[in-house]
Parts: C-alpha cells; sequence; structure tokens
C-alpha cells in the first residue's frame, strides 16, 4: 500500500475509533499529511527530478521587520512544491531567473518532507537550465487577463481544534462575495480585464476546499502546512492556490507568502481576509516584485504592491503605481513610450477611471494613461495621473497627484516611488544623458470627471518644452474660438461670450464669410485643449476675479504666468501691458465712444456660430463683460509695451480664408513621426467575439503516453493536461501530445 493511503486508513480510523466530531463531514473535506509522498516512494528510481524554480515573497504589517526571500521549486505535474535546506543561491547560479530557471536533481537530495538538501544536490551533480528566451517565457506565465479560478484551502486538525478562524462561508464571502475582496478589486483595477471565480470540484465548496490532517500545526513552519494542503487538493481543477493556515503555524515573521511568479500563496488566518493582503500576495503570482520608496521595501503609499492601505477585512480602494500598471497591461492601448533623446512628450494623462468598460476614454481622444520614460541605463520611469476616484478613491497617499516611480527594465527589482507632483511643480534627474538632465513637469491638473493633467517630459539638452506654449498632441474636435487679432484677450470659458458689443455690432469686423481666426494646424492657437490653466497661479486664487460693475480681466499685482481657473482667461494680463500691446498706441478692444474699433460687419457676426447663433450672443442680455463708460475693455499700458505684439491687429483676417473648417489640419503632424504609432492599432476586435467558431477544433479522446515526473511513463488524455497550466507549458511542447490536443494547447485556428 502506497505511503498515502497507509496515512489515509491510519487517520480514518483513528477518528472512527475516537468518535471524534469534524468540522466537515466526508464528502465536505480531504485527509493529507505535509510528506511529499510523491518523491518518497520514486526515490528508488535513478531519474533527475525537474522543477520551475521561483522566489517566495512574504509580506509584513506596516513598520515590521522585513523578511528575507525564500525560494521554491515546483515540478511540472501534481503542483509538488518544495523548498530548499540551505543557500539556494549557491545552487542556482548568477543567470537565475524567477519562474524560469529550471532545476535538474537527483531524488537522493530531496528528503520526505519536501525539502532539498543544497550541498547533497550539489555534490550529486544538480544541475540549472535557463530558457534561451526569458522574456517570452516570463510572458507567457504572467498572464495577467482573462477569467482564472482560485481555489481556497483551510487546512485543519480537528482534534486539536486548530483551524482557521473563517469558516468555509466565511472563506468564500471573503474572497469571492462581500463589498471589498480579492475578486473586486482586481475585477475593479483591471477594468474587468482580469476575474479572479471560484475553483469548483469534489469536495469543493464555493471555491473553498477543507483539508483535514492528524499533525499538529502548533509550530509547524508555513511551507508544511501548505504541503498538507497542496496535497489534500490534488486533482482539482485550478489556476491559484490560496492556502489558509492557523494562527499557530510558524509564518516566519510574515503575514503572508507568494510565489514570484507562480501559482501559490500562503496566508496566517488573521490576515487572510484582508483585501490589501490578498491582492499583495495574488500580486506575486502575477510577477511583481515589492513596491518601495525611500529605501524602505514595502513603502510606496500608492500601490497595493506596498503594505500602507488599511489591513482590515473591509480594505481601501486602490490600485498598482503606474509601473505595475504598465506591466498589467490592462490599459494598454494608452501606454505611451517616450524616449527624451530623440523628442519630449507635451501632452493629456487621465487616471485609470476614465477608461471605460468597453476600452475607449471618457474623454476626449488623444489622452494616455501610463508615460514610460526610456531612459540610458538599467532602469525606466513611469508616470501615471494617480485620480483618487474610482477604483482608487481610498489610495493612502498622492491621490490627485502626477506620480512617478523607477523600474529596472527586466522587473527584477523593487519599484522605487521617486516623486509626486502638483499643478506647477517639476520632477529634475540630473545626468540622464550626456545631452543633460530628465524633466518632468506638470503644467495643470483638472479632478473633474474624469479629470487630466497636462504634463511636459523633456531632456534639456535635446529641447526645452513650455507650459507657456498650447498642448498640440491632444487638441479638442472643436477649437474654443480664440481670436488672434482684434478681439479681447480673454476668451469665454463659459456658455456666455466673453464680450458683447457695446453698440449691437461686433468689436472687429468680420471676414466676408470666414471667421477672424487664424487656423492652427491642429489645436487652437492660444487656448489649452483641457480647457484647465497651463500652470497653476502662484497666489492660489483666480488672477481675473470679476468684480461688480468693473472689467472681466483687472491687471492683478504680481504676473502670474498663465491664468488659473477654468472660469479666468487662458492668458493673464501683465502687470502693466496688456497680452497682445497694439502697435498704434489704441486699446485692442471696442472704444467706449459706442463706435466700432475697426468697420462695421456687412451683417456677418465675427464667428459664425454652425448651429446658426453668433457666438457672442448675450444670453441674458447684458454682455459678462460690462462695456466700461470711459476705459477700454484691456486697459491701456502707460507707457511701451514690455513685448512685442504677438499679432499686430489688422482689418482682415490673419490669414485669408479656405472655405475650410475653423481648425482644418494641415495633414502633417505637428511633431515629426517617431516611426511607429504611439497607440499601436489594432485589427482585432477588443473583445473576443462571442459567436462559435467555423471550424471545430477537438482533442482527441485517446490515451496519450507521456514522461511525467522522474521519467515514468504514464497513459494520460488531453483533458488531464488541460487542468493546469503548467502541465499545458511543459507538455504541449511535444509535437505528438500538441497534435493529439490542439484545443488543450491552443494551437487551433478559428474562423470567426
Amino acid at each position: 500500500m502506497k505511503l498515502h493511503s497507509l496515512l489515509t486508513f491510519s487517520f480514518l480510523a483513528f477518528i472512527q475509533a475516537n468518535g471524534v466530531d469534524t468540522e466537515s463531514s466526508a464528502n465536505t473535506s480531504r485527509i493529507a499529511s505535509a510528506i511529499d509522498y510523491t518523491a518518497n516512494i520514486l526515490k528508488s528510481t535513478s531519474a533527475l527530478v525537474e522543477c520551475i524554480v521561483s522566489e517566495v515573497h512574504g509580506l509584513t504589517p506596516p513598520d515590521t521587520t522585513e523578511v528575507p526571500v525564500q525560494f521554491a521549486c515546483t515540478t511540472d505535474d501534481d503542483d509538488n512544491t518544495l523548498f530548499f535546506d540551505g543557500d539556494a543561491s549557491a545552487l542556482l547560479g548568477k543567470d537565475f531567473v524567477s519562474g524560469v530557471t529550471r532545476l535538474a536533481l537527483a531524488p537522493q537530495a530531496i528528503s520526505p518532507d519536501g525539502l532539498i538538501n543544497v550541498q547533497q544536490a550539489m555534490a550529486l551533480g544538480a544541475v540549472t537550465i535557463v530558457s534561451n528566451d526569458v522574456e517570452n517565457d516570463r510572458r507567457r506565465k504572467l498572464t495577467t487577463t482573462g477569467t482564472k479560478r482560485v481555489l481556497v484551502v483551510r487546512v485543519v486538525n480537528d482534534v486539536r481544534n486548530q483551524k482557521p478562524s473563517q469558516t468555509e462561508a466565511r472563506m468564500f464571502n471573503d474572497v469571492f462575495d462581500d463589498e471589498n475582496n480579492l475578486r473586486v478589486r482586481y475585477d475593479d483595477c483591471s477594468n474587468g480585464a482580469l476575474i479572479f471565480d471560484p475553483a469548483t470540484g469534489t469536495n469543493v465548496n464555493n471555491g473553498v476546499l477543507t483539508v483535514t490532517t492528524t499533525e499538529n500545526l502548533d509550530g509547524m513552519t508555513w511551507q508544511n502546512c501548505g504541503r498538507i494542503a497542496t496535497n489534500g487538493a490534488r486533482g482539482i481543477a485550478k489556476d491559484y492556490t490560496m492556502i489558509v493556515c492557523p494562527d499557530v503555524v510558524n509564518f516566519g515573521g510574515a503575514a503572508a507568502w507568494g510565489q514570484m511568479p507562480g501559482s501559490i500563496t500562503w496566508y496566517m488566518s488573521r490576515y487572510a481576509s484582508a483585501p490589501i493582503v490578498q491582492m499583495h500576495e495574488l500580486g506575486h503570482n502575477l510577477g511583481h516584485r515589492h513596491s518601495g520608496k525611500d529605501g524602505v521595501t514595502y513603502k510606496d503609499p500608492t500601490c497595493n504592491m506596498g503594505n500602507r492601505g488599511s489591513w482590515s477585512d473591509r480594505g481601501s480602494n486602490f490600485c498598482f503605481n503606474a509601473a505595475k500598471t504598465w506591466a498589467n497591461k490592462w490599459y494598454k492601448e494608452y501606454h505611451v513610450t517616450v524616449d527624451p533623446s530623440s523628442g519630449g512628450y507635451d501632452g493629456t494623462l487621465v487616471g485609470i477611471n476614465a477608461v471605460k468598460k468597453d476600452g475607449t476614454i471618457a474623454a476626449t481622444a488623444g489622452r494616455d494613461v501610463v508615460i514610460k520614460v526610456d531612459s540610458p541605463g538599467e532602469t525606466d520611469l513611469y508616470i501615471i495621473y494617480n485620480r483618487k476616484t474610482g477604483a482608487n478613491n481610498q489610495v493612502p497617499e498622492n491621490g490627485d497627484e502626477v506620480v512617478i516611480v523607477e523600474q529596472s527594465r527586466e522587473l527584477r527589482e523593487t519599484s522605487s516611488w521617486r516623486a509626486a507632483l502638483s499643478e506647477g511643480e517639476e520632477y529634475t534627474q540630473g545626468g540622464w544623458s550626456s545631452a543633460g538632465s530628465l524633466i518632468v513637469k506638470v503644467c495643470s491638473l483638472e479632478t473633474g470627471t474624469p479629470g487630466s493633467a497636462r504634463v511636459l517630459v523633456y531632456a534639456t539638452g535635446e529641447e526645452t518644452l513650455s507650459c507657456n506654449v498650447p498642448d498640440t498632441a491632444s487638441p479638442t474636435a472643436v477649437p474654443d474660438t480664440a481670436f488672434p487679432t482684434g478681439s479681447p484677450v480673454t476668451k469665454s470659458p463659459t456658455d456666455s461670450p466673453v464680450t458683447t458689443s457695446p453698440t449691437g455690432s461686433p468689436v472687429t469686423a468680420p471676414p466676408t464669410g470666414s471667421p477672424v481666426t487664424k487656423s492652427p494646424t491642429v489645436s487652437p492657437v492660444s487656448a489649452s485643449p483641457t480647457g484647465s490653466p497651463v500652470t497653476k497661479s502662484p497666489t492660489g486664487s483666480p488672477v481675473t476675479a470679476p468684480p461688480t460693475g468693473s472689467p472681466v480681466t483687472a491687471p492683478p499685482t504680481v504676473s502670474p504666468v498663465t491664468a488659473s481657473p477654468t472660469v479666468s482667461p487662458v492668458t493673464a494680463s501683465p502687470t502693466d501691458s496688456p497680452v497682445t500691446a497694439p502697435p498704434t498706441g489704441s486699446p485692442v478692444s471696442a472704444s467706449p465712444t459706442g463706435s466700432p474699433v475697426t468697420a462695421p460687419p456687412t451683417g456677418s457676426p465675427v464667428t459664425a456660430s454652425p448651429t446658426g447663433s453668433p457666438v457672442s450672443a448675450s444670453p441674458t442680455g447684458s454682455p459678462v463683460t460690462a462695456s466700461p463708460t470711459g476705459s477700454p475693455v484691456t486697459a491701456s499700458p502707460t507707457g511701451s509695451p514690455v513685448t512685442a505684439p504677438v499679432n499686430a491687429p489688422t482689418v482682415a483676417p490673419v490669414n485669408a480664408p479656405t472655405g475650410s473648417p475653423i481648425n482644418a489640419p494641415t495633414g502633417a503632424p505637428v511633431k515629426a513621426p517617431t516611426g511607429s504609432p504611439v497607440k499601436a492599432p489594432v485589427s482585432a476586435p477588443v473583445n473576443a467575439p462571442t459567436g462559435a467558431p467555423v471550424s471545430p477544433c477537438q482533442d482527441s479522446n485517446l490515451k496519450i503516453t507521456i514522461k511525467v515526473i522522474l521519467g515514468i511513463k504514464k497513459e494520460r488524455t488531453c483533458n488531464w493536461i488541460s487542468i493546469k497550466s503548467r502541465r499545458i507549458d511543459a507538455f504541449c511542447k511535444v509535437p505528438s501530445i500538441a497534435e493529439n490536443c490542439p484545443l488543450t494547447c491552443g494551437i487551433c485556428v478559428y474562423l470567426f
């Protein structure tokens, strides 16, 4: 009789003889031991055991001592998870890649309880095998989209009353069903791209399995508690396994552990219901390391791969930092890569909340979610607008700020928080390249629905971008109709016109059928397409607070760079001079005598509204900017203007009308294209079609002879291979298996 059968028989006999009242009936629990019986029975063979080595990262509560990284080696067959007795790094070598490096060792080096003796393994000639295509192997394993099956395993000893505090029903509620849990958090943060559903199978109740053991769990290592769980869960189809152990189990100072990458996580009962712990450990399974700040491993307050959120069952609603969001690829249609050595970035960021469930941006097109800044070194910068709303509405710190993190290019190190910028602030990183420093500057922030931030990224030695230059990278579909000549400096940000003619006539002479406004190539001449000011006002208050009976744009005492709030003009009035100083010494705006400055129109308004109504029609009967009785709308300077006028006012339009739309594009981009689109177009639908394929694809029902653990050949079916993704990775590489199991191996070609 095999060892596993002996253990099961003896335990059942003990239960029956002593009349123990178990927590679960025979049809709702399984019985297992920590001994890895598969490795124990097969030690007599001469074949090598092969397994894939992954790091296992622990999580500790805030402001507690960090725990060192552990290593686990998982076999291709049946999820035998082995740990190391000794310094694993001596065995793995300098080329080790977590989740990719494969280890081949003699079975004699494995103890009955699943520990690899490092010294004995090296003496018996253990070897490491590193894939020739590390990045592709890694991408294949790090699947961050789709619907995944999660099995929660509770480990109990009924005789000693050693069990998690959560019942099966409570664990189902805390992982899948209540207001905030693993399923809800990943669904919200991924915008529906990654769904965790309860696994099903024999003895599994709503995704939760109870495994019973006779072994004393008090002081047992978390690794051995995990082996009891995985031995008891064999044969159940699952993608991820969450193991919940009683609090008496020794977790080595951690609250929980997670393979990176991998499929198994381990939890102390007291922390197993906290969404931040669940998200963090499954994040390791997805391939993420920790998120740190100021040299502290878990300190990044904007990311679930730190530890700064609430550790309660209710938890906190927040997601991941820019580097992790980029790696997850949930918003890849709105990723943009910037290489400052070849060109900077002047564009608009939105938070993840701005992306609808159908994958479209809930705002004007031409906006981005994550910026990756390529560097000449080994690390890159990632930038995100950390909008504090929706799935991210309880982010612990830096909400509604532009947050910058640094991450190694191959995701092998902890990401590091670098800066959080408010409006008008900038981040400088010296020595970016031989050309000079890197500058990241936030020109404006807007926190409405959905909210946006205008951001500049450039290298000083290559170019200099300014917040004063209109953002032409992301124009709106219709210009704001700012008048570059003969019109007041201010434009209306509301539905009311900035100025109305005091005489019933327009201030400036209209063209003969075309508007006065110069047709820009992509965006309006002097209007920010975001509707927000370019940089924040240094006074923190509106530049132009319109007093009763006073002009809308009164000159401030200190000249800001540009206007501040949305109700203010785009370009602020300087201290003593108007923005566009008239070359003749006459005021730009209408004369207070009641006569128009320029020739009266021929019957057409200055800017003909597409709806048939003039742009400058007063909705209330009174002009928004009251015409003064003796002064022009914009005060005339007392001396010479400080700067030359931007565009001398003329009677005729600045550019002759062409009959095209107000903002007719020139056909060429404002910035020279880089050779590839910012966002790669896709030819396939965003969501896979729901229709059935025209050509059926079926696996063979024949049994296939394959080589399983330790070289022993057994007959298996395609269905057996399909149960575990790790089996698919291992066995579908064999041509004969792939040919017989095309559906399982994913090589079918459907015609939709």
